[in-house]
């Protein structure tokens, strides 16, 4: 009998586990939508997107903290501002954080980041395209909506993805996991989508979290892609590796796709 019900738990495990993951990555896809409509809000109200570069928040304050008063977060912002900002009493936001890592006990954190400008070195990662002055939205200052529809186009430009993380480190925080209130151009919340990563995520795009990555780059938890935020709203899930026609390499067409102002056709997932 004893024989029986483990052999049914073995078979039984893996569907539970399907279903779990199943459920966690629907819920992640909720949280970058809310985040969209976040930055969308923050557009509506100013006209532009916030950014690391200089959004309509004075200094410390950076994308994640400007647009906590569009995500129901009016509280928390006014707390962090009167205090003058940093990390020490910020609290957790649920939406911020994949529920394939980590829940609200892990603290202040997010595991959701932007691109850098300049880590946009397309050029050199490929012989294919070079289009110097890559610019990524939230790491511009002021950037419009008709801006990117006049560019390369709100449905094939990234906005959001997953920053890419060792699995040792969701609970305790790793490199560059220092809290979502921490001042402009940190890493917590901007991640670089070069081709300059030291661990086994060296060259590649958007890859799936593991025990060596170098975690200043991009990458999910969930298996075979995680989903990503696009400039129009819209969430998708992003396969790892993924190339389109173009004949770049998956870190090109990655670097390719967060450039709102490239001048040549990517095709996203």
């Amino acid at each position: 009998m004893i024989a029986i019900i483990a052999i049914l738990i073995g078979l039984l495990l893996p569907a539970v586990q399907k279903v779990r993951e199943a459920a966690a990555r629907m819920s992640c896809q909720n949280n970058l939508k809310q985040l969209g409509l976040g930055l969308h809000n923050y557009h509506d109200s100013n006209q532009y997107f916030p950014s690391e570069s200089g959004s309509a928040d004075p200094a410390p304050y950076n994308w994640v903290l400007a647009i906590l008063p569009t995500i129901e977060q009016g509280n928390q912002y006014t707390t962090i501002v009167t205090n003058g900002g940093g990390q020490s009493v910020a609290q957790p936001v649920k939406i911020f954080l994949c529920p394939s890592r980590r829940s609200s006990s892990s603290g202040a954190v997010i595991d959701y980041a932007a691109a850098f400008s300049y880590s946009l070195n397309i050029g050199a990662v490929t012989n294919y395209v070079s289009n110097p002055g890559n610019r990524a939205i939230l790491n511009t200052s002021k950037t419009t909506l008709t801006t990117v529809t006049g560019g390369a186009g709100t449905s094939s430009t990234l906005l959001l993805a997953h920053k890419v993380m060792r699995p040792a480190n969701y609970v305790g925080g790793g490199n560059n996991d220092t809290g979502y209130a921490t001042p402009p151009y940190s890493a917590d919340h901007m991640r670089y989508v070069d081709n300059g990563a030291s661990g086994s995520n060296a060259g590649l795009g958007y890859v799936q979290d593991g025990p060596n990555v170098d975690e200043n780059h991009m990458g999910g938890p969930h298996s075979g892609g995680s989903p990503v935020l696009f400039a129009d709203g819209s969430v998708r899930q992003y396969q790892y590796g993924y190339t389109d026609s173009s004949g770049m390499n998956d870190d090109a067409v990655f670097q390719s796709l967060w450039s709102y102002n490239r001048s040549y056709l990517v095709t996203p997932p």
